[in-house]
């Protein structure tokens, strides 16, 4: 059910790349409705997100769901599933749906006030597989802290082929690495009589008599962090002539924290409308120029959803409808070719420092 996220640019459709902060006033319980979903050419359920826009100085995490709506995916000859949203803005189809290769598919949004939204119908078509992903070691001189892409890190590089059956892609990837924390040794302020030993129960210790014990093994010590794409990575296939070599999709930083042991990196490949690429492409320009003195003119990023019975009612993000094949690799600690310093203790439970993170092994690791 991996859908891609498009969030994090909300604030380009509200600001675009300005410099100075526009103070607008935003009725967040009657924004914008913000679409992120799609359906892919994998078994379901698939996901699509319903959301109102916020002002741009909220807190993203707490923008408010749409409720209220019938959500429906309509095929080429009419065929409707709808959505349900058991959990508020967050519409699932039926699992026993599943796209077809070379069917069209558009996804119908009927609001509580009335208004009624669609995308514009587009057709699953297969993508090739991507025929090598490997990685090169880039030392950088001047680091900087504050900013992972210049720091000493790998460039992630792909070779594929791309047919005739796509006119335009979008490469996108995430990465997973593991984090150590001790929280049997948590410690807390307890008045006059300082700070004192609280393991947190997932530790596997308890204090007992006065003395932390061991009761159990730890659940909480060994945790797996998921990144995301930082930047839309979109290509029309017919620039390269149907062959991809040695594109670079992805940088990772050769940090202490992402290389306790290994990095793992997979790559997606999907099949992308003209309108999907000439909004990731556009995501792309307002992004990079956003930090430069001759930045584009800003724009506000609408998609590929339309009001279709009131002309005026506004809807950003996408509905896609993709192709996707993966591909993996592991960059090891020892890729490195220097030794790199031992990570700070954290005396926490590793699911709360870390955002995306998950006490639970992966399969592949």
């Amino acid at each position: 059910m991996r859908i891609y996220s498009i969030f994090g640019f909300i604030l380009f459709f509200l600001i675009g790349s300005c410099i100075d902060p526009i103070s607008l006033k935003v009725n967040s319980e009657e924004g914008v409705i913000v679409v992120d979903g799609g359906i892919i050419n994998t078994e379901g359920p698939y996901v699509v997100n319903l959301f109102r826009s916020v002002g741009v100085t909220n807190d993203l995490e707490k923008r408010p769901a749409v409720t209220g709506a019938f959500v429906y995916i309509i095929d080429e000859q009419g065929n409707k599933i709808r959505m349900k949203d058991d959990v508020p803005g967050i519409f699932v189809s039926d699992p026993g749906f599943k796209a077809e290769y070379g069917k069209s598919y558009y996804l119908r949004i009927e609001a509580f006030d009335g208004k009624i939204y669609e995308s514009k119908p587009d057709i699953l078509r297969p993508v090739d597989e991507i025929n090598n992903v490997y990685f090169e070691f880039e030392d950088k001189v001047d680091t900087d802290p504050t900013n992972p892409e210049n720091n000493a890190g790998f460039n992630i590089f792909i070779d594929a082929s791309l047919s005739e059956n796509v006119d335009y892609v979008r490469w996108s990837w995430t990465g997973l690495y593991e984090v150590l924390t001790f929280p049997e040794k948590r410690m807390i302020n307890a008045g006059e009589a300082g700070r004192i030993p609280d393991p947190r129960p997932c530790s596997g210790y308890r204090v007992i008599n006065g003395v932390v014990t061991q009761v159990g093994p730890c659940e909480c010590c060994a945790c797996w962090v998921t990144e995301y794409s930082r930047s839309p990575e979109v290509a029309d296939v017919d620039f390269f002539g149907g062959k991809v070599s040695r594109y670079k999709v992805a940088y990772v930083p050769a940090t202490r924290q992402l290389f306790h042991s290994k990095y793992r990196v997979e790559i997606q490949q999907a099949s992308i409308s003209k309108e999907v690429y000439d909004y990731w492409r556009l995501v792309k320009v307002q992004k990079e120029g956003g930090s430069s003195l001759f930045q584009p003119t800003s724009a506000k990023i609408k998609g590929n959803l339309k009001c279709i019975n009131d002309p005026s009612a506004e809807i950003f993000g996408l509905f896609t409808v993709s192709a996707v094949k993966t591909k993996s690799i592991f960059i090891d600690k020892e890729d490195i070719p220097y030794k790199l310093l031992p990570m700070d203790s954290i005396r926490e439970d590793c699911r709360f420092p870390y955002k995306n993170s998950s006490s639970v092994k992966p399969d592949f690791w």
